[in-house]
């Protein structure tokens, strides 16, 4: 559990955080094994965050335009909406 958090790929940190999870919820440990795991679990929820963040950023869907030519738009969300709604105003 030592390995550097930033070099997991998603799948791993999102495994390795439900383990840590279930640790804690087992309360089978001292409290300072539990510190350690919360630190440890809270930098990999940031990592799938992030992770997550970034493939949303760069999802994008492919549409034809009037000529008949595939174009890249970035895809709406409901999040997007409100995004707009608060740009109109």
């Amino acid at each position: 559990m030592t390995e550097d958090i930033s070099k997991l790929s998603f799948e791993d940190a999102l495994r390795e955080l439900d383990t840590v999870v279930e640790q804690l919820e087992a309360g089978r440990i001292s409290l300072e094994e539990s510190l350690q795991l919360l630190e440890r679990g809270v930098a990999l929820a940031d990592l799938c965050e992030t992770t997550l963040a970034r493939a949303e950023a760069t999802i994008e869907q492919l549409v034809a335009n009037e000529d008949g030519e595939l174009v890249a738009h970035r895809l709406k969300y409901a999040d997007d909406e409100d995004e707009d709604e608060a740009d109109d105003e």
